[in-house]
């Protein structure tokens, strides 16, 4: 049981569709029923039917080429379709929803620039090391090092679900082109971001609205961060349509009991995901303390601000002036927060 998915009865119903390639590979990810749903990118490469238009997240799942038909065909006549289905979908699931769109993302680049060079399918993949190495030399001067390390990483992995042999491994060529690449990245893309200070977070408190339900999850999250020494993207949803319910805190947890030990108040809450543990989570400790910024008193002000917020609902949500609700994304928190720190 993965995820209360049933593998089986997908595999059963992709079994009368003649077990064309993608609709195996669809039926692996219909077995995914808490996956965010996504608005598939503006961008695109040419028409081809190797590469349907979907979302940027099943790109790595559904974009295949001859090579990856192939192979797919070659295990269809050796194991039950069922079980094609399966490896499919647990290849699949070792990447969580962030990985998969930014492996997506690359796949794009990559796809869009052997269009531009009119690459044929057939020498897609595998890529030669020239191929690979050519692709991340175009882009010198526009992009990170981070980012072309993403690209290289997507391909990768998108060549080892097509069973495809990577010719990056042990490259010379490429390794020499990603250090020159490294240093001829504009310097703004080099600059790294200063720390978060007590100053900083002072100064959040001092130029929120706590009359303003947003404002209030705002400092809630960023004491949060700051104190218990959680991630953004253990507490908020990347976008609205994202949220899982197998990685994202929602109010079901609630009430958030007080307890006291010392005269000092603290209070304990699990999240289901940690990019440390998986989905094995963690328990965040809230622990009172003689600052403004007090995260166990931020967070139950955030709490006692929202009070007609569903269950189910992400825990960071807040209600609107209409008595609605509506959920915290990261995007929205960084805005507000930059908004006030200035650049």
């Amino acid at each position: 049981m993965m995820r209360g998915a049933d593998i089986e009865a997908a595999a059963a119903g992709s079994w009368h569709s003649n077990g064309s390639p993608p609709q195996v590979r669809e039926a692996a990810g219909a077995t995914r029923p808490y996956e965010p749903i996504r608005v598939p990118s503006d961008e695109s490469c040419g028409p081809s039917s190797y590469r349907p238009s979907v979302l940027a997240s099943e790109r790595v799942l559904l974009w295949t080429t001859p090579h990856g038909v192939t192979f797919q065909n070659q295990l269809e006549q050796l194991y039950p379709e069922s079980y094609v289905v399966k490896l499919f979908f647990v290849m699949a699931e070792s990447l969580d929803e962030r990985t998969r769109n930014d492996y997506g993302a690359g796949l794009l680049h990559f796809n869009q620039f052997c269009d531009r060079l009119s690459i044929p399918e057939q020498d897609r993949m595998p890529a030669s090391e020239i191929l690979l190495s050519i692709f991340i030399a175009d882009a010198a001067g526009s992009i990170s090092s981070n980012t072309a390390n993403n690209w290289l990483a997507g391909l990768r992995f998108w060549h080892v679900i097509n069973g495809a042999q990577w010719h990056g491994e042990r490259s010379e060529c490429l390794r020499h082109v990603q250090r020159g690449l490294r240093l001829l990245a504009p310097s703004n893309l080099n600059l790294q971001h200063p720390p978060i200070t007590l100053e900083s977070l002072i100064q959040l408190h001092q130029g929120l609205d706590y009359s303003n339900t947003f404002d209030t999850a705002v400092l809630a999250i960023a004491c949060l961060i700051f104190w218990c020494g959680c991630r953004l993207e253990e507490l908020v949803i990347p976008a609205f349509d994202s949220f899982d319910m197998t990685k994202h805190v929602t109010r079901s947890i609630l009430p958030i009991v007080t307890q006291e030990s010392n005269n000092v108040r603290y209070s304990t809450f699990h999240i289901p995901w940690t990019k440390t543990t998986g989905n094995n989570g963690a328990d965040i400790n809230v622990t009172s303390r003689d600052h403004l910024t007090c995260p166990h008193a931020a967070l139950f002000r955030h709490l006692e601000a929202n009070p007609n917020v569903p269950s189910h609902a992400p825990l960071f949500s807040f209600q609107t002036p209409t008595g609605a609700w509506t959920s915290m994304t990261e995007q929205w928190f960084l805005k507000r927060c930059n908004q006030l720190w200035g650049p």
